[in-house]
C-alpha cells in the first residue's frame, strides 16, 4: 500500500510531543494514538490494543529489551497484519507490546521500524510533517 505521492500533515511545533492517529489491524481493527518517536527503534502498542485486535501473545515470542524511563524492561516482540500511520501502510510489522504509563496520555510509539518504509521530512518552522 505504498504510494510515491507525498502526504502532508501539520502539527503545532510548540508542543513537547508530536501526537498522531493510527490503525492497528490483525483480525480486527483498532484506533489508536501514537508518538512520533524518532529515537524508538520500534513501534510500540500496549498489551490491552494487541489483544482487542486479536492478535495472541505467545509464550515463546521473542523478547527485546528496552530503555524505558522506569528502567530496562524486555517486551513481546508481536508481528500484526498492518500498521497505518500518516495515510501510509506498512504489512507485516513487528512491534513492542509495551504499556506506556497512564501519564504519558497515548496508547504507544511510531518507531523507526515503521518509519524507515518511507522518506520522512519533519520541518519544525513550519510545523510541517511530510512522508511520502
Amino acid at each position: 500500500m505504498r504510494s510515491d505521492k507525498v502526504k502532508k500533515f501539520r502539527f503545532d511545533p510548540k508542543v513537547d510531543s508530536i501526537v498522531l492517529w493510527a490503525t492497528a489491524k490483525h483480525r480486527k481493527a483498532y484506533q489508536v494514538t501514537l508518538v512520533l518517536d524518532l529515537g524508538a527503534s520500534y513501534t510500540q502498542l500496549p498489551r490491552r490494543v494487541i489483544e482487542a485486535i486479536g492478535c495472541r501473545i505467545p509464550k515463546r515470542a521473542k523478547r527485546i529489551k528496552v530503555v524505558t524511563a522506569g528502567g530496562v524492561k524486555r517486551a513481546p516482540l508481536i508481528r500484526l497484519k498492518q500498521l497505518t500511520a500518516l495515510r501510509c501502510s506498512v504489512n507485516n510489522l513487528d512491534v513492542l507490546c509495551l504499556d506506556l504509563p497512564p501519564e504519558a496520555k497515548v496508547d504507544g510509539l511510531l518507531g523507526l521500524n515503521f518509519l524507515r518504509h518511507f522518506n520522512l521530512y519533519l520541518k519544525f518552522k513550519e510545523g510541517i510533517i511530510e512522508i511520502q
